[in-house]
């Protein structure tokens, strides 16, 4: 205990668990562990030990066990495994490697001396190999700068001042401390590169290794390297009734006795103890001697992370281990010569074809002159050509590396080339034998609908016929000046032949397409109604349109035919105007239109617009006149139908713009005036791109309802995901825009680049962002 002045043991379980498990004696092993034992030529004295001496003296049992325990199991491997002849040996050096821990003490300086002196011999070992693989290959040697110096193991060894001797000496002393055999090192190797001093005065001395500095401290460096054998351990070891332990220690107190001895016979010199660094220097220098006389091979086993941890890298970690290991001053002592050897048969087999056809009829030495002639030039210090290989530094191996990536991708991009090549030819003539079928069924189609359009021009001729002879009798009674026409009397106008005949057969059809509009609920998409009239438009009233475009600055009478266009035409299409003026008036005036007829005629006009951009601003003021103080509000509600129709399928021209705007706007029938002037701001978003813009079609039967009835028009939306809503459209909507609102209504942020498709009976009709949603309905009518 510490209190008193010798230690004492509080407990003997674990003495009597000891002396149990090696077959010794308790209280002999107690007194080992508290007491020093003296011999005299008279008696043994016992001396208690201090609490610090009792705990040395406990370690020091241990270690001797160990020690003894360990060599024992080697002699009895080695009797086991021994070859029968001595020349064929493997030896397995296992060394841990290069310590530095937190805190460092006489065990980890002698193993990373032993890694110091390792290292140097590997060093030798690899400059040596290099030398002589050169030698072989007949090539100058280049001597390589010194890697290692000699000096640092005279640092740790040299005699009489080195770490180790140093060490030894301060042992032999009596009255040596840890603290002189430090004040020793820093008078002895205070200037040293190796060696450093603390800056503080502490227990400590640094040392610079290769691998790195490490600081040693110096508390019970001396204890430590005593490690004597005290003959009362050996005396109650020798005596276990266990008799391995009996064995070893027999044979340890036989070796002490023979070695005091030996001591006492010469020449009255004291004896001095083996100590534990005298011990490892004689241990590696036999094994330095072993592997010189051996042929040896160096494994490095590198650890990828301290934790053992499967795909995981430790970066750090293994770069400490590659310059403990010493690989790092390995690699520098190849790289100071060629450290890319190949013989000439893997040279030319990996870049023969870098020298092109040629090298196939030369040698394998003249074919690699000639690659990295080629590719490196000649002469060049970045290869050497020895007798079996090829010697290139790093350079040089990656130009061939890069000559020969190019050479491969071109090689690679030519194999594309013809395959795709041919894969093309055979497509073609696939192409061409169904072309060629195609072709057939397409001249046959062509046939069959010339035969189908030349016999409904034939029956359309004879309906015309029988249309024209009660016309032409009727013409017979009338003069031929120009009279004035009476309310009712728009009848007796006459409409184109064609336009006749479709009046004629087209009624089914147009009252199955009216069954098909019903009036419905508030659409579940709105058109976001963000349009107002232009500030300046009060600054463009009808009249001076009238005063810049027409013939004369006044409106025809309603009802009345014009004798000549209200616009300035070229003559070519005057004609067509007063044919337009005539059909107009027959809309307007004409009783005896209904529904379907209604329909059918104002798109023949529309489609009359359309297909002519010369004629849309007289077809547009042909239709103001005939809303201008109309005393009949059936024919005037008729007109404005027929402008809200023509304002949906083309557009007027930029200078008529505003000025039907400002009409429509002061002088539309109730109701109409909101639908006209929603047409016009709607297509004037596209007239700066193209002001002869139009629609593909005539407005649809959905829009002229919807004119009819002053209303807005809704469609049945369906997504694929079998989802269905309605959706508002308008005139002049298209299909990216129609997508787009749709949705940005159902909350996506990107609603560009979508567009919509129609399906009628068993096909798709697709329609292109850019065209009108409106067009799709109206080609299907």
């Amino acid at each position: 205990k510490e209190s008193y002045e010798h230690a004492a043991i509080a407990s003997d379980t674990e003495i009597q668990i000891v002396a149990n498990l090696l077959r010794v004696s308790a209280d002999f092993l107690r007194s080992a562990v508290t007491h020093r034992v003296t011999v005299t030529s008279y008696d043994r004295i016992f001396t208690p030990l201090s609490v610090e001496g009792a705990i040395d003296a406990r370690d020091s049992i241990a270690k001797t066990l160990y020690s003894l325990l360990f060599e024992w199991l080697l002699l009895r491997i080695n009797e086991w495994l021994a070859p029968r002849e001595a020349d064929c040996a493997l030896g397995i050096v296992d060394i841990h490697g290069f310590e530095d821990l937190g805190v460092n003490s006489l065990e980890q300086l002698c193993i990373n001396f032993a890694n110091e002196h390792l290292q140097h011999f590997f060093s030798q070992t690899v400059v040596a190999q290099e030398e002589e693989e050169y030698s072989q290959e007949q090539l100058a040697w280049i001597p390589i700068s010194k890697m290692y110096s000699e000096s640092c193991l005279d640092f740790f060894a040299a005699k009489p001042h080195g770490i180790l001797h140093v060490l030894d000496d301060q042992t032999s002393l009596a009255q040596a401390t840890d603290h002189t055999f430090l004040q020793k090192c820093h008078y002895h190797h205070g200037n040293s590169p190796w060696y450093t001093k603390p800056k503080l005065p502490l227990p400590v001395f640094t040392v610079k290794h290769y691998a790195g500095p490490v600081t040693y401290q110096v508390h019970k460096f001396l204890h430590k390297n005593r490690d004597q054998l005290r003959p009362e351990v050996l005396d109650i070891f020798s005596q276990s009734r266990l008799k391995v332990v009996s064995h070893i220690f027999q044979k340890a107190k036989a070796a002490y006795r023979q070695q005091r001895e030996l001591g006492g016979r010469g020449k009255g010199l004291k004896l001095q103890a083996s100590t534990l660094v005298s011990k490892f220097q004689q241990s590696l220098q036999e094994l330095t001697a072993k592997l010189r006389r051996s042929h040896v091979f160096f494994i490095r086993c590198i650890t990828p992370n301290p934790k053992e941890l499967s795909d995981v890298f430790d970066v750090e970690y293994v770069t400490c281990q590659l310059r403990h290991s010493g690989i790092l001053e390995a690699i520098h002592i190849r790289k100071e010569g060629y450290p890319v050897r190949l013989p000439f048969r893997n040279f030319l087999a990996r870049y023969g074809l870098l020298a092109g056809q040629r090298h196939n009829c030369l040698e394998e030495r003249e074919g690699c002159v000639a690659v990295l002639s080629h590719v490196v030039g000649n002469p060049s210090d970045l290869y050497q050509i020895g007798v079996t290989k090829v010697f290139l530094k790093e350079k040089a191996r990656q130009l061939l590396e890069r000559r020969w990536n190019q050479r491969q991708t071109w090689a690679i991009v030519i194999l594309q080339r013809n395959f795709r090549c041919l894969l093309r030819h055979r497509r073609l003539r696939v192409l061409q034998e169904k072309v060629t079928i195609i072709q057939a069924h397409f001249r046959g189609y062509q046939a069959r609908k010339r035969y189908r359009r030349l016999k409904k021009t034939s029956v359309q001729f004879n309906t015309l016929i029988l249309i024209s002879r009660p016309l032409i009798q009727r013409r017979k009674h009338c003069q031929v000046t120009p009279l004035l026409l009476g309310p009712g009397d728009v009848g007796l106008l006459e409409i184109p032949a064609e336009l006749a005949a479709l009046l004629q057969v087209a009624g089914g059809q147009y009252r199955a397409q009216a069954n098909q509009i019903t009036e419905a609920l508030p659409p579940e998409v709105k058109v976001k109604d963000d349009l107002s009239l232009p500030p300046t438009i009060n600054s463009y009233p009808f009249s001076s349109f009238i005063k810049s475009h027409f013939q004369k600055t006044d409106f025809p009478a309603p009802g009345q035919p014009l004798q000549h266009p209200l616009t300035h035409l070229d003559t070519e299409y005057q004609e067509s105007a007063l044919e337009i003026n005539k059909l107009i008036l027959r809309f307007i005036g004409d009783k005896n239109l209904h529904g379907w007829q209604e329909v059918l005629l104002g798109n023949y006009i529309a489609g009359r617009g359309l297909n002519n951009v010369a004629l849309r601003n007289e077809i547009f003021s042909q239709v103001v006149a005939q809303t201008w103080k109309n005393p009949d509000m059936e024919h005037s509600q008729r007109a404005w139908v027929l402008m809200a129709a023509l304002l949906s399928c083309f557009v007027p021209s930029p200078a008529l713009e505003k000025p039907l705007l400002k009409f429509v706007s002061d002088h539309g029938m109730e109701g109409y005036n909101a639908v006209c002037q929603r047409k016009i701001l709607t297509a004037a978003q596209y007239t700066g791109i193209d002001s002869t813009l139009s629609r593909a079609y005539p407005p649809t039967q959905l829009e002229w309802t919807a004119n009819q009835r002053r209303g807005k028009m809704v469609l049945d939306v369906h997504t694929f995901n079998e989802e269905k809503f309605s959706a508002e459209v308008e005139s002049w909507m298209t299909g990216e825009q129609y997508a787009g609102c749709l949705l940005s209504a159902r909350g996506c942020d990107k609603p560009r680049g979508w567009s919509v498709s129609m399906f009628t009976g068993n096909t798709w009709q697709d329609l292109l962002g850019c065209d009108f949603v409106l067009d799709l309905i109206g080609e299907m009518e």
